[in-house]
């Protein structure tokens, strides 16, 4: 019986209709979608940070090649997630009434754990190794590959006139992405990382992760739903805690483009 519901409910998210067959057919599309999204991202050096921002003070960084989704995730996508687990979606009472809730609109209200497991289960989907990005891979890829720019926009600086809505509620990529392709990173939601709040290092370091930390209390959050705030800001929140608004998106950590 609540199998059979949630598929009914499965296709009247997707506003198809009301068949076993046609929430198969838009899982498969979502899916699909949803490994088409990414953007390979060519490994390299970067200094990472910036000197004069709390907690975030220069330091080189080498990372390998992967691959980053190109929008946050997306309410569509993370229901599927829901409805194909037996689990309820997320606030279910708000999604006729309030146009954030949208399907095309990044999800929120998750926490990390429930965040990650998207990742982890996205990946047993397509068979390739997702997961959250560690904090290193978000800012390289908000930056393009470690250019000097305060904003992940298309020119890197906050345009008066282009970018005067940026940080209202709109569909993941209604704004132009970074040279990388890559959109949302400034102006979109705050999103989760892999990684637990740590100190960066002074050394040079490659692939660095911090999510095996034993004493660690707070995840890492990075970007920002106003332009105000640059990319090299760094925040945190305990993973549990689900009503700040956040998002997140989803990296495949594998060196060669996905075919």
């Amino acid at each position: 019986m609540c199998v059979k519901l949630s598929l009914i409910l499965f296709c009247v998210l997707v506003q198809s209709c009301n068949s076993q067959k046609c929430a198969t057919s838009e899982q498969e599309q979502i899916l699909e979608t949803a490994k088409i999204n990414f953007v390979f991202v060519e490994g390299g050096a970067f200094t990472m940070g910036k000197n004069g921002v709390s907690i975030a003070y220069e330091h080189e960084v080498t990372l390998d090649s992967y691959a980053i989704s190109k929008y946050e995730t997306t309410w569509e996508e993370f229901d599927l997630y829901f409805l194909l687990n037996e689990k309820e979606i997320i606030n279910p009472q708000y999604r006729n009434g309030i146009k954030d809730y949208g399907p095309k609109y990044a999800a929120k209200k998750n926490t990390w754990f429930l965040a990650k497991s998207y990742c982890q289960w996205l990946g047993e989907q397509l068979n390739l190794p997702i997961d959250l990005p560690t904090e290193a891979q978000w800012e390289y890829a908000a930056r393009s590959r470690g250019l000097n720019v305060e904003h992940a926009t298309d020119s890197g600086i906050i345009e008066v006139g282009e970018d005067d809505n940026y940080g209202t509620d709109t569909p993941v990529g209604t704004y132009l992405p970074n040279p990388l392709g890559i959109y949302d990173m400034s102006g979109g939601r705050a999103e989760w990382t892999n990684d637990w709040l740590a100190l960066y290092s002074k050394e040079p370091v490659v692939n660095p992760r911090f999510d095996s930390i034993v004493s660690g209390t707070v995840k890492i959050i990075r970007g920002f739903h106003s332009l105000s705030n640059s990319v090299y800001i760094r925040s945190s929140r305990e993973p549990e805690q689900d009503g700040f608004g956040g998002g997140f998106r989803c990296v495949c950590n594998q060196k060669t483009p996905i075919e």
